[in-house]
């Protein structure tokens, strides 16, 4: 059994306070080594107070590390300690997760002509590629773990395409694949509660980071972070992109 945790970047409407883009990012780990996982993310988390003084309950909010709005706890760490802290957490990621994957989408509205359904474009996106996944390592089965999201939307969609899933052929036209092998509804978890969440969010805002940098911060550097989790992520997720990165 596989597990994927899932978080967004990015919102899902449109007009001109809405992001040009919507980001998923999803982290797919084996039942079997999820003890392990945890394990080291603990023990990550305790280095973190050790060097930061952040305390181990406290959430780990990508967005809020770079520029606090909500989050207290982070006022008493400089800026420059916070965003080390970022940078040391995407380093850990690939040492803590070494046989997980990382599948990746990334959409600019801007492509799109029904830009308000581009949430539920990535996430087809997304459920396809984890169920390729899947049918590719011994026909495993799978489940799906969000951040709290449109709960109502995903349980339409993946229920839909548990049954008919148009796929495009390389050949010519169109074949039906349902994404049969993820069981269950997608499950939702408040990231406050879940270490595997929080680390997605690390994982697709960085991603954001690298598709749209932004000049005051490039003396951070934040925008070349997310090349560092190469060597766990999903390529075979995109052909047409050097990260396996899904764009379309």
């Amino acid at each position: 059994m596989y597990l994927m945790y899932v978080d967004e970047s990015g919102d899902p409407g449109i007009g001109v306070h809405a992001t040009p883009h919507f980001i998923l990012s999803g982290l797919i780990v084996h039942q079997s080594e999820w003890d392990k996982y945890l394990s080291r993310l603990k023990a990550f988390r305790k280095s973190l107070k050790e060097k930061y003084e952040l305390n181990q309950r406290t959430e780990i909010h990508a967005k809020e590390l770079i520029r606090i709005c909500k989050e207290d706890a982070y006022r008493t760490i400089k800026k420059d300690d916070r965003i080390k802290l970022l940078k040391e957490y995407c380093t850990e990621i690939p040492r803590i997760f070494d046989t997980g994957k990382i599948i990746n989408v990334a959409l600019r509205k801007a492509d799109f002509t029904e830009s308000g359904k581009i949430q539920e474009v990535a996430w087809q996106r997304l459920i396809q590629r984890f169920d390729t996944f899947l049918k590719k390592n011994a026909n495993e089965k799978g489940i799906i773990i969000s951040d709290d999201t449109d709960s109502a939307m995903l349980m339409q969609l993946h229920r839909k395409m548990r049954v008919y899933n148009p796929t495009p052929s390389h050949f010519s036209g169109s074949y039906n694949a349902p994404t049969d092998s993820i069981i269950e509804d997608i499950f939702m978890r408040s990231s406050h509660h879940s270490y595997f969440i929080q680390t997605v969010d690390v994982i697709s805002h960085l991603l954001y980071r690298k598709e749209y940098p932004k000049g005051s911060l490039r003396k951070y550097n934040l925008d070349g972070q997310f090349d560092k989790l190469e060597p766990i992520l999903l390529k075979e997720a995109s052909r047409s992109d050097a990260l396996g990165i899904v764009r379309k």
